[in-house]
């Protein structure tokens, strides 16, 4: 195991984190709009589909959007799952169907009809005392599991679209949405400011896992929250304002087999 050094990864973000990483990633889709709702929405929705491989999960997003339309946050809004049921007919994306989808959205609507937008919903259960996103997360997904029109007996494939980290899930997607929303552009979005970037978990994909652990970052072999969390710590040592901007560094170099 060798370490990695604060020079090595400083250079591996600036030569992934650059505009030209929009276009091949489904962070492209929350980029297509301008209005905070819709950017959420569709980040939201583009996160919770972020597993597998890329490629599909682009195409998947593609079919999703044009449904979705130029307007997601209206679109959720004003969802209908009786009415708008049939605009879902047949869809499947690896583990999750239809009707995951639908109270997916359906959750969503729910919360966006108590709440102006996802990020006030977010800070209802979120305290700048807590050391990281964690509490917030917990909360944030009770809220929206609170919002589902079944019980958990029928969402059990709806939860892996929303996992918690109580059950010890490093849940990927969730930071990886929190990233877009809080860290500043080219790539992230910056929409959501009253989080500080110091509190995010890195997004804990196959890559991050196994390259980490190869860096010497963290010695954890179990891909869970205490990993992330490990991760997120030690890359404090490099940068304490903004750890998860390496996401991009050990990401990309997993991508390029560059360890």
């Amino acid at each position: 195991m060798q370490k990695i050094t604060k020079t090595a990864l400083d250079k591996l973000v600036e030569k992934f984190e650059i505009p030209d990483f929009i276009g091949d990633d489904p962070i492209q889709f929350p980029h297509k709009y301008s209005k905070k709702q819709d950017i959420e929405v569709s980040g939201f929705i583009s996160s919770a589909f972020a597993y597998g491989n890329r490629k599909k999960i682009i195409e998947n997003l593609h079919k999703v959007h044009k449904i979705l339309n130029d307007n997601p946050y209206e679109f959720v809004l004003n969802f209908d799952i009786d009415r708008d049921a049939e605009l879902f007919k047949g869809f499947i994306y690896r583990f999750t169907g239809e009707k995951d989808i639908l109270f997916l959205i359906y959750s969503l609507s729910q919360v966006l009809r108590k709440f102006d937008s996802l990020e006030d919903a977010f800070l209802e259960g979120f305290s700048k005392k807590d050391p990281n996103v964690k509490q917030g997360l917990v909360n944030f997904v009770d809220l929206l599991r609170n919002n589902l029109p079944c019980d958990e007996e029928c969402t059990r494939s709806f939860i892996h679209l929303v996992p918690s980290p109580l059950t010890g899930s490093a849940c990927k997607r969730l930071n990886l949405f929190l990233k877009w929303m809080v860290r500043k552009p080219p790539v992230d979005l910056n929409v959501w400011q009253k989080i500080p970037a110091d509190r995010l978990i890195i997004p804990l994909d196959v890559h991050v896992s196994r390259l980490s652990v190869k860096m010497g970052l963290t010695g954890r072999k179990s891909a869970d929250w205490k990993k992330a969390e490990e991760i997120t710590e030690k890359l404090k040592q490099f940068d304490p304002d903004d750890p998860v901007k390496y996401d991009f560094a050990i990401f990309g170099a997993g991508i390029e087999r560059l360890y």
